[in-house]
């Protein structure tokens, strides 16, 4: 313990005097009960030779206090989807005795991005609207000033991604290649598929730009197109046959008037309760606008809209926030059956892959970079525990957090290792973090057979869609509605933690 800290204390000393890269290179033995390897700085190799506390508290994971920490306020996490990635140092479990890694299947999400969408166009007309007809407040005045900034900070580049989700992608990069230091030696293949966006074709820029600077010998292919949108993004395609958008709209929308009273809100900015129009709708778009602003950490240098809320507005339409998002995407019992059906094709590749990689053996990753809606449904049809679980929308606030599980940049990293009589294990990260999977026995916590995770991902409908009976056009619209009825009580019982 004392020479973790130790060390350190000089590693971050040395960052601080501006020393440069810093990295750790190393492994645990097969008891987990040592650890060697090498610190290196510029100039510098230090030995290292560490006996780990049998309760695991040496959390030196690599990279993980070596990397330039991202600041995180606990009010940051009301941002839901657009909560910015949290880099936290991690601890590798040994893997059973002769077994190596040799390849890693992955999926990441885009780092942080600008607004997609009309949030930040629709509150800027309101306040400009506002300020011509003198419905101002000083507040408001302020206020305009700083959408003002966030507009000029979008001109041309909406949805696009910021330097600060380009530095997410480029520190995952490295941490992965520090941490399986085999799989990426010895100049093998990296494979990568993309969607079209822009903003997730500069994630896996950065991404493969920074691995390839760790790792000068891997050689890459790219591919991306129509063809493959499909299966990175699956979500959109599926639910275009589907009345779940605007049955998730609704069920939302009737929750967040039931709770949410945007008066005082008003009363901030506008000197006239009519100058917002829809004062509820307003105020949502702007906590997305504020939401947004740790994203763009660079380009608006700390600029913060959240001060014009109070931590209860922000409670609130922060759990709305995340409710919203996780009945859109993730396995909600209202609609992960839909959800779910949406990550088949994309599951498929990932068997479909792996067993190329386990064949050939010169295969050292398979990256593909999409979005939230495609990563969401997969980590539900796999059953990951946490980002997988299914359960109630009004609950999902408290028991799966959109901030915790699918903050920008968030990734699955489905590691796979090989004895000397080729059988092969996998052991599954999410967010960097060894992960359970649901109803699966490992052989050792948290390494799981392949043959066994390989059914997971290519199990039947039947094994993952709820029976129910036909509907008809009326019976929908019955559900419908008592969907929404149901949510909102289950809402109030839980409305008494809003101020926790």
């Amino acid at each position: 313990m004392i020479m973790l800290a130790v060390l350190a204390a000089a590693v971050l000393c040395a960052q601080a005097q501006g020393a440069g890269a810093v990295s750790l290179a190393g492994e645990w033995d097969c008891a987990g009960t040592n650890f060697s390897g090498r610190v290196r700085l510029p100039g510098t190799v230090l030995s290292l030779a560490v006996a780990r506390d049998v309760r695991g508290a040496d959390a030196l994971g690599p990279g993980g206090l070596l990397d330039p920490a991202f600041p995180v306020r606990e009010i940051e996490r009301s941002a839901s989807v657009f909560h910015s990635y949290e880099f936290k140092s991690v601890i590798d479990t040994p893997a059973p005795c002769g077994f190596t890694p040799f390849y890693i299947s992955h999926y990441g999400r885009h780092g942080s991005r600008r607004l997609t969408g009309t949030f930040l166009a629709d509150v800027l007309d309101v306040l400009e609207s506002a300020q011509k007809n003198g419905l101002l407040t000083d507040s408001g005045q302020s206020l305009l000033s700083d959408v003002r900034k966030i507009a000029e900070a979008h001109d041309g580049m909406v949805g696009q991604l910021t330097e600060r989700g380009a530095e997410e992608h480029r520190i995952l990069a490295r941490r992965m290649a520090a941490r399986f230091q085999d799989v990426f030696a010895g100049g093998k293949r990296v494979r990568c598929q993309s969607s079209t966006y822009p903003r997730v074709l500069v994630s896996q820029a950065n991404f493969t730009m920074a691995l390839k600077d760790v790792a000068p010998s891997l050689s890459f292919d790219f591919i991306a197109g129509d063809k493959y949108q499909m299966r990175i993004n699956g979500l959109h395609w599926v639910l275009k046959g589907t009345q779940m958008t605007a049955d998730v709209r609704a069920a939302v929308d009737a929750c967040a008037r039931s709770v949410i009273d945007p008066s005082a809100l008003m009363k901030r900015i506008f000197l006239s309760e009519r100058a917002s129009g829809d004062s509820l709708n307003f105020a949502r778009n702007l906590f997305a606008v504020a939401s947004i602003c740790q994203c763009l950490r660079h380009e608006l240098a700390g600029l913060d809209i959240y001060r014009f809320f109070t931590v209860e507005e922000i409670g609130a339409l922060g759990r709305i926030l995340s409710i919203q998002h996780y009945a859109g995407m993730a396995a909600s019992e209202e609609f992960g059956d839909i959800t779910l059906r949406a990550s088949r094709a994309l599951a498929e590749d990932f068997v479909t892959r792996a067993d190329e990689a386990i064949a050939d053996g010169r295969i050292a990753a398979d990256l593909r970079f999409g979005h939230d809606s495609g990563l969401w449904p997969l980590v539900g049809l796999i059953g990951l525990e946490g980002p997988g679980d299914r359960v109630p929308l009004a609950d999902s606030w408290q028991k799966c957090p959109a901030w915790k599980w699918m903050p920008m940049a968030s990734n699955i990293q489905m590691v796979f290792y090989r004895n000397g009589k080729d059988e092969v294990l996998v052991k599954v990260l999410y967010n960097e973090r060894e992960m359970h999977i649901r109803g699966l026995e490992p052989v050792s916590w948290p390494y799981y057979r392949w043959s066994d995770l390989r059914k997971r991902f290519l199990r039947e409908e039947k094994d993952f869609i709820k029976p129910r009976a036909t509907a008809t056009t009326d019976s929908s619209a019955t559900r419908s509605a008592s969907r929404n009825a149901a949510m909102c009580a289950l809402w109030q019982v839980g409305t008494a933690c809003l101020h926790g």
